[in-house]
């Protein structure tokens, strides 16, 4: 049964590496995609609104002061094995991609 696994990556280098590991270890280029999350310029709309949120939560002492990590990528393969599901994943994990 085919399958696509997804997982994000914080900089572009590492899903393009992962990428390239994936071919290496010869997975189908039209298996594997790479997509770039676009970065959106902050407005003032947006800024005064992370603003108020960021007043309305717990001060830094118990670490809920800061957002979560912004993606820069996501890496889609499509699997057809248990075994291949495995692979990519690993693959993956040791580039640090985390589950989308």
């Amino acid at each position: 049964m085919s399958d696509t696994i997804h997982r994000n990556f914080k900089q572009i280098e590492d899903a393009e590496s992962a990428r390239a590991a994936l071919l290496a270890a010869g997975f189908h280029g039209s298996a594997v995609q790479l997509n770039l999350h676009e970065t959106r310029a902050g407005t003032t709309t947006v800024n005064a609104v992370e603003n108020i949120m960021d007043s309305l939560t717990p001060d830094d002492a118990d670490n809920t002061d800061h957002g979560a990590p912004r993606h820069a990528a996501l890496l889609s393969v499509d699997v057809a094995t248990e075994m291949e599901r495995e692979q990519a994943n690993t693959i993956m994990l040791r580039y640090g991609g985390v589950e989308a």
